[in-house]
Order: structure tokens, then C-alpha cells, then sequence
């Protein structure tokens, strides 16, 4: 299994932001700001242009479950536009952002002029389901270990590093930080990664890579 399988192309194409571009506004959000909660009613379909965003959700106990990092060309909250309702996870700034977001009555307006946009808002939502599906897959089959390497080759995919610490890393994949700890300690030990204060290295995906796979179901 190739590093892709993890790493999804949601299909943030330079042709859908062009096709967007004319119905977008803009919204800034400062770090630590909170875009929308999960269960808040919205309609927005959104771009992010510079930035990082965290998107989470939480169970009914009150534990946090962190599913991803928002880059920038990132598009998301297609869901609503389709259908508008209570969003299904919360989205934060990890840093100052910058964003433009559409309505959806701005958006069934573009699409009587551009056909287009309602293909490629199709293709995004598909793209999306399948990467929803496989992070399932990854928390019901994969046992932790290989779960923690999933997490780290995809949080780490566009420099060889993570810039978080080991607790909020156990967010990631909803263990615990001991055991997260102990595993990279493991990792460290065996010349997969690099250990700093706050900071994660990888120095071997391959390596990472057959671990994820060792004990895939």
C-alpha cells in the first residue's frame, strides 16, 4: 500500500478555486480562534488561503478526537452546502488564517452560470467521503502502533515534521500520550524518528510506511 492511501487528494484543484473565486468572501481568523463549533448550524462552503486550521470533534464524553490539518488551498464545508445543517466537527486557527467562504445561495447562483462549479463541488464531496471512510477504517482496524504511523507519515507529509507535542499527537490517533510516548521512544531507538521538545522528525518514512502496514487488517 502506497503513501497515498493516507495522504488523500480531496481534489483542491487550481480549476475549482478559479471556478469559486467570484462568489467568495473574505474572513480572517486570529490563532487560537475558533471558525465554527461542531453542532453550530452554517451554510458556508470555505477556502483557506494562508494559515493552518485543526478539525476536530468530540464525543459525548467530552474527548477530543483531532482529524486533520487544514493547509492552505485547502476546501472544505461542502457538506453544508449540500445539505444545511449542524457542522459535524469544529474547526480552529493553529495560527493567524485567512479565508474567503461562500453561502450557499451564492453558490446555487454561480452554479446556473457555470455548470461546472456543480461537478467539481460533486467531485469534492466524493473525494471527501472517501477519505472520511478510510480514517474510519484506520480507527476500528488498525491496532495503535500502526494507527500512530498512519498519523505521522500524513501529519508530516509537506516537511518531514510534526510541530506538536506527543499529547495533542494522541489526539490524533485517541490513545493515550503515554503510550504515544512509549511507542516513539521505540521509533527514536530504531532510527525512525527524531525527538525534540514540541517537535517530531521523520528521518524514514519507509520504515514508518511497513510499520502502518505491518498489522493493517
Amino acid at each position: 500500500m502506497t503513501e497515498s492511501h493516507y495522504d488523500v487528494d480531496l481534489g483542491e484543484t487550481d480549476t475549482l478555486l478559479s471556478l469559486l473565486a467570484e462568489n467568495l468572501e473574505e474572513l480572517r481568523l486570529s490563532a487560537g480562534e475558533t471558525l465554527f463549533e461542531q453542532d453550530d448550524f452554517d451554510d458556508r462552503l470555505f477556502v483557506l488561503d494562508t494559515g493552518e486550521l485543526e478539525v476536530s470533534v468530540l464525543a459525548a464524553s467530552g474527548r477530543k478526537l483531532s482529524l486533520n490539518r487544514l493547509q492552505p488551498g485547502s476546501v472544505f464545508g461542502e457538506i453544508a452546502f449540500f445539505d444545511p445543517g449542524r457542522r459535524t466537527a469544529r474547526i480552529k486557527a493553529l495560527v493567524s488564517s485567512r479565508l474567503r467562504f461562500a453561502r450557499q445561495a451564492a453558490l446555487l447562483e454561480g452554479m446556473t452560470r457555470n455548470p461546472k462549479l456543480a461537478s467539481a463541488l460533486l467531485q469534492l464531496a466524493g473525494r471527501r467521503m472517501r477519505w472520511m471512510s478510510r480514517q474510519l477504517e484506520d480507527q476500528v482496524f488498525l491496532p495503535p502502533e500502526s494507527r500512530l504511523a498512519a498519523k505521522t507519515l500524513h501529519l508530516s507529509r509537506s516537511d518531514s515534521e510534526i510541530a506538536m507535542s506527543q499529547a495533542q499527537l494522541a489526539d490524533y490517533v485517541g490513545v493515550t500520550r503515554e503510550l504515544v510516548s512509549r511507542i516513539l521512544s521505540d521509533w527514536r531507538r530504531a532510527g525512525l524518528v527524531e525527538l525534540s521538545r514540541g517537535r517530531i522528525r521523520v528521518l524514514d518514512r519507509s520504515g514508518l510506511m511497513e510499520t502502518r502496514d505491518s498489522e493493517e487488517v
